[in-house]
């Protein structure tokens, strides 16, 4: 069951209509309202910065350098969001963690198809590693993350690292990670959310597709052929989400393949939880309890 109080800022949700490439600088005008009206804290430092090429923000918090570092992903289905959107939410992670963010603006579809976002998302964790240092942050300690999509992102870049014989980051974190993009997981049926529809996320993933086959590994890292060798993984899923199985089945690839994997169902939120108010006890708790699982995991580094 849906948290209470999220139920009732979200009031009774409408189906979304499948995606047309008209309808996206309304709903991306859409996402940048309902970002701007979220607040997070102050920090110490805040830096826009430029990633060979790619716009990130890096968000320091108050400490004694250097900081670990996490690079983060916002989610938004391919198609949504940037670094003014997902502002608040990176502060939050920032300041409750204690530890350094990079926040990256990756290209968008349907302008620019896949693979160009997960390029951009490999291309600011390879300038992140190897800028550490200049930045205030620890080499050593440097993750991984992201949320939705950007979960995603994630997922295929350790795959990517992996057969290329990059280091691994230090752990990666999804959070309602998108796996599988032909979106056939039981909980698909079990969970009713109107805002993702199967017509609308077929047409959304078609949109980042593009021309590209969906069983691709970096389109849907559940479907490569082994899962071994991969960051350290914490997975965590939300309960009243229909994308639930695809970080669930994910967690248990990872771990089949000896994959060191924490996965948690997080009872009464939806996809996006982080992109809600922290005001709401349930979305605070949320960021809490990932505040003290990236710190745990940077310690034990």
């Amino acid at each position: 069951m849906l948290d209470r109080d999220i139920a009732a800022l979200l009031g009774e949700p409408a189906p979304m209509p499948a995606l047309t490439p008209e309808i996206i600088p309304m709903m991306r005008a859409g996402m940048a309202a309902a970002g701007q009206a979220l607040t997070g804290p102050e920090l110490a430092n805040i830096r826009d910065l430029d990633a060979d090429g790619v716009p990130v923000r890096l968000y320091l918090p108050e400490g004694e350098g250097p900081l670990p570092l996490l690079v983060f992903l916002h989610g938004g289905g391919w198609m949504f969001g940037d670094l003014e959107t997902h502002d608040a939410m990176h502060r939050h992670l920032a300041a409750r963690t204690g530890c350094a963010v990079l926040g990256v603006g990756y290209r968008l579809a349907p302008e620019h198809c896949f693979p160009a976002g997960l390029d951009d998302a490999a291309t600011a964790f390879a300038w992140a590693r190897r800028e550490a240092q200049a930045l205030g942050c620890d080499p050593d300690r440097i993750a991984l993350g992201g949320e939705s999509a950007g979960g995603n992102f994630t997922a295929a870049i350790t795959l990517k690292l992996r057969e290329v014989g990059e280091p691994q980051p230090l752990f990666q974190l999804l959070v309602h990670p998108a796996t599988d993009l032909a979106f056939q997981m039981p909980s698909f049926d079990e969970v009713e959310a109107p805002g993702l529809s199967r017509d609308y996320l077929d047409s959304g993933v078609a949109m980042y597709a593009g021309k590209a086959d969906v069983a691709d590994p970096l389109i849907s890292p559940l479907r490569a052929d082994r899962h071994d060798a991969l960051a350290p993984a914490i997975v965590l899923t939300a309960a009243e989400d229909p994308l639930r199985d695809d970080g669930e089945y994910y967690a248990a690839a990872l771990a089949r393949a000896g994959v060191e994997t924490l996965v948690s169902r997080l009872p009464g939120l939806p996809h996006g939880f982080m992109f809600l108010p922290v005001e709401l006890p349930a979305v605070s708790r949320a960021f809490d309890l990932i505040a003290r699982l990236l710190r745990r995991y940077f310690a034990a580094a």
